[in-house]
């Protein structure tokens, strides 16, 4: 298994871990103190939180590094090229300071096992999540967007889970709602029958099938107009460096 599914495997037994918890906690209530169970709930969660911070760290640096990897093998024309493009390309993905709290695998991690608690900060997120939501997204390393229509309100990222790339030809799984690029799932599960839904916190666990792969007009339609704006403001820094 690759790193980062060993990270999402984790992420998700975290999950299922404080799903578990909360049940427990609400059979033991009965015979117990509720406010200590609560406060214990919420103590677990927030280190669960604190445990998938580090492993998200992690999992970025590690895709950070293994593209920078093929990036050092196609400039390299010999074994000393490769080591010194390799250095310099590794040792700025090093430095490089990650934002945790600004990526969307951890937004999503930390919602779902708040709401899996039932603590606090959760549901006040829920009488004030717009307005969070709103400032959380001025600094989103990865787009996120709301399709209320078609996810019933579930934010999701017109990323590719995969690739990280933003997608071109979405797609979305029947089974689950989850949305990814036609071209990475598809080169994901050619060979591979046992391959499930990489969406942190899903609760799908039905191997993906070509058949349960759909269009989705609407996501496709917000992925071209993203690109859109993104050719739009290149194009006015171009036109700013020139006039400079």
């Amino acid at each position: 298994m690759e790193f980062n599914q060993h990270v999402d495997a984790a992420l998700a037994a975290f999950v299922e871990s404080t799903k578990f918890f909360r049940e427990m906690g609400d059979a033991m209530s009965e015979f117990s103190d509720n406010e200590e169970i609560q406060r214990l709930l919420e103590a677990s969660a927030q280190q669960r939180v604190e445990h998938a911070e580090n492993l998200i760290r992690l999992k970025s640096k590690h895709q950070s590094l293994s593209q920078e990897l093929q990036k050092a093998q196609g400039e390299s024309a010999t074994i000393e090229d490769f080591e010194r493009i390799w250095q310099e390309r590794s040792e700025a993905v090093e430095r490089k300071r990650i934002n945790v709290k600004n990526i969307a695998d951890f937004k999503n991690f930390k919602r779902t096992v708040e709401s899996a608690a039932g603590t606090g900060s959760a549901q006040n997120g829920q009488a004030n999540g717009a307005a969070r939501d709103d400032k959380d997204d001025d600094d989103d390393d990865d787009l996120i967007i709301e399709g209320v229509e078609d996810t019933g309100g579930e934010i999701f990222s017109l990323y590719d889970p995969w690739s990280k790339a933003l997608m071109k030809n979405p797609v979305r799984n029947s089974m689950c709602g989850h949305i990814y690029d036609r071209d990475s799932v598809m080169l994901i599960i050619k060979d591979n029958i046992g391959i499930r839904c990489p969406v942190l916190g899903c609760a799908n666990k039905t191997y993906i099938q070509p058949a349960h792969l759909v269009e989705d007009a609407n996501v496709r339609r917000k992925v071209r107009q993203q690109m859109a704006e993104e050719a739009a403001t290149e194009e006015g820094s171009s036109e700013e460096e020139d006039e400079d």
